[in-house]
């Protein structure tokens, strides 16, 4: 009985260590690919309606099923959407999108001066 009851509680530990570390590293990825596209933002020069580019131009178009069965999870997309959400980028119906650099988070902002931008 004892056993049975040390092994139940060992595996219930075990799935919430795995569904958290699940989540955490969710979350870390997300956030990894926010900086890529503010990144992307940047290095293309889409800072305002007049720079506006395609996401084909910005190379954010969302992969068509046979990519995104063949290459790992790209985060980007779901960063893009959590940008826009936030008003950080707009989407026009044109198909376009620019970003608002008065809206950007100041450590974001900080992606568009560094030295590690050139290395895009």
């Amino acid at each position: 009985m004892t056993h049975t009851l040390i092994s139940f509680f060992l595996l219930a530990v075990l799935v919430i260590a795995t569904l958290g570390g699940t989540f955490l590293l969710r979350n870390f990825l997300t956030k990894r690919a926010m900086f890529k596209v503010v990144r992307i933002f940047y290095h293309h020069h889409a800072l305002g309606i007049r720079g506006a580019k395609t996401l084909n131009e910005l190379g954010l178009q969302r992969p068509d099923f046979i990519q995104r069965m063949m290459r790992p999870r790209d985060y980007r997309q779901y960063a893009l959407q959590i940008l826009i959400k936030n008003g950080i980028v707009e989407a026009n119906p044109d198909g376009t999108a620019y970003m608002i650099e008065e809206r950007l988070p100041q450590h974001l902002k900080e992606l568009g001066t560094g030295p590690h931008f050139d290395k895009m």
